[in-house]
């Protein structure tokens, strides 16, 4: 198993706390943060699975996901870079034109 395979577990509990925050629903936000510290320990938080969700190892991860999981995945990697490019949480781009396409690509891959 290569790394990006051990930290696909991280990147779904990122992911969710992502996706919650679209949401903006507290107690959605509240139960991933939650389960998000349940799996990787009480230092985790929302800004942190932002800045995880972000980065590499989190885009290696979702490639080796289930082809029904990867849209999810891949939208809350695009919507954390989106998030931490804007309000200064890492050295990350915002999603570009590239992101955009592989994240449609995905979409109808699926229909």
């Amino acid at each position: 198993m290569n790394n990006a395979t051990f930290d696909l577990p991280k990147t779904k509990l990122c992911a969710a706390v992502v996706l919650a925050w679209v949401y903006a629903d507290q107690s959605k936000i509240e139960n991933a943060t939650t389960e998000l510290q349940a799996g990787l320990g009480n230092d985790w938080s929302t800004t942190s699975a932002f800045q995880f969700m972000s980065g590499k190892s989190a885009k290696a991860a979702l490639d080796t996901a289930k082809a029904d999981e990867q849209v999810s995945l891949l939208l809350a990697h695009q919507l954390a870079k989106l998030v931490c490019n804007e309000f200064g949480l890492g050295a990350v781009n915002k999603p570009d034109h590239i992101d955009r396409a592989e994240l449609m690509a995905a979409a109808s891959a699926r229909h």
